[in-house]
Formats: structure tokens, C-alpha cells, sequence
């Protein structure tokens, strides 16, 4: 555990009844980089009304007009029911597929994109790590590394029209997420971060469908 001055910082005017002149102290910083106080007075904040924190999370994908490229946009947001509006905050990811799979379809001039399943378990990754990471941050595990990595295996056949989509069912079998944590983790630690991933709402979306399966790793 880490103790280090507060300076408080510049995102009090973000969430609704957070006091933006944060008193100076000590706080505790079991997770580098994360106040563990600020959020104790998050969570208690939220309790008093939870519908104020609610978030309205939106993306969309258009396509480019040729071959299987499409551009995606992340936003907008809202908190609360109430939209958040930062001209900043624009981001883009160019979604495709691997040029071999693009030669294969015959997709003319085909390169190499990020690919939407591999979007899909980046997320699920990104959030499982930042689910575990809180929930460290909050309970006091030392955590000092994090890795999580999904896999899925794929049959392209409904995708391409080969096959039936109801051919999902007999081919699309599991989802490993491996999820590897160091530091000076405990017996006790380690329910921490097991409940932690369970704390995700993205691994919550996929574990509704039966597929998902995680292993855990720890070390120093």
C-alpha cells in the first residue's frame, strides 16, 4: 500500500455531487493511480441516487461504400439521462477484416482491418481489466500487474452465407477469458479478483449467453 500527498485534480465538475475543492491529506493508493478514498465517496454518493449516475453508452458504424470496410464512432454519451457534450472527445476506429480473409471473400484491394470479433473481445477484455482493477482499488489488494486476454474460435461459415445462422448453435462453443494478476495476492485476494470480473458489465453481456469461461493466474 502506497501513501502519497493529494492534489486533488481537474474532474470535479464531471460527476454530479462531487465537490470539486477536495480536501488535502493523505489518501490511500493500494492501486497505483487510483484514489481509493474518491471512490469510497463515489460509491456513497451513488447510493443517494443511483439514477443520477446512470450511463447512456452509443456507437455506430458506417459503412465506406466499398468492399467490407465501415468507420466506427464511439458516443455520444450521457450521464444521468443527460447528454455530455466534449467537441474533444471524437474517436474513430477503422472496423474490416484481415486482407487474407478479404483475398479469400474477393473483396477487390482488400488490407488488413481490425476485425469486429476482434473488437468484440478487446472489449471484453478492457472491461474485465478495469472491473478487477476497482474493485482492487477499493477493497485494498495489492495489485501490481494485470493482464486479461479472451479468445473465441470461429467458424465464418453463417457470416459468409455458407452456412444456415442457426449453425451458430453447434459451432460457436466457448469464450476463454485468461485473466493473470500479480502482486502480494492472498487466498483472500484472490476471491477479490475472481468477483471482480464478475463486476464487468461487457463479461455480463457475454456471460448471459452460456459461452464464457475464465481461468486465473497469479504471481508475484
Amino acid at each position: 500500500m502506497k501513501e502519497v500527498v493529494d492534489r486533488g485534480n481537474g474532474m470535479g465538475g464531471a460527476i454530479p455531487g462531487r465537490d470539486k475543492t477536495r480536501r488535502r491529506g493523505v489518501i490511500r493508493m493500494p492501486v497505483e493511480g487510483i484514489d481509493a478514498g474518491q471512490l469510497e465517496v463515489f460509491n456513497k454518493e451513488y447510493q443517494v441516487s443511483p439514477k443520477s449516475y446512470t450511463l447512456g453508452i452509443e456507437a455506430r458504424t458506417m459503412w465506406e461504400g466499398r468492399g467490407l470496410g465501415n468507420l466506427g464512432k464511439v458516443g455520444p454519451w450521457s450521464l444521468g439521462g443527460k447528454p455530455m457534450k466534449k467537441p474533444t472527445r471524437d474517436f474513430s476506429v477503422q472496423f474490416g477484416s484481415w486482407q487474407e480473409v478479404g483475398d479469400a471473400l474477393g473483396v477487390e484491394g482488400a488490407d488488413d482491418r481490425i476485425d469486429p470479433i476482434e473488437g468484440a473481445m478487446l472489449a471484453l477484455s478492457s472491461c474485465v481489466t478495469e472491473a478487477i482493477t476497482l474493485n482492487c482499488a477499493r477493497t485494498g489488494v495489492d495489485l501490481r500487474g494485470l493482464e486479461v486476454k479472451a479468445h473465441v474460435d470461429v467458424d465464418p461459415g453463417p457470416i459468409t452465407g455458407a452456412k444456415d445462422p442457426g449453425d451458430w448453435d453447434k459451432t460457436l462453443k466457448r469464450i476463454d477469458v485468461d485473466v493473470t494478476a500479480r502482486g502480494n495476492i492472498s487466498q483472500k485476494d484472490r476471491k477479490v479478483i475472481e468477483e471482480g470480473a464478475t463486476r464487468s458489465p461487457v463479461n455480463y453481456m457475454f456471460q448471459r449467453t452460456g459461452l464464457l469461461h475464465h481461468k486465473f493466474h497469479y504471481g508475484k
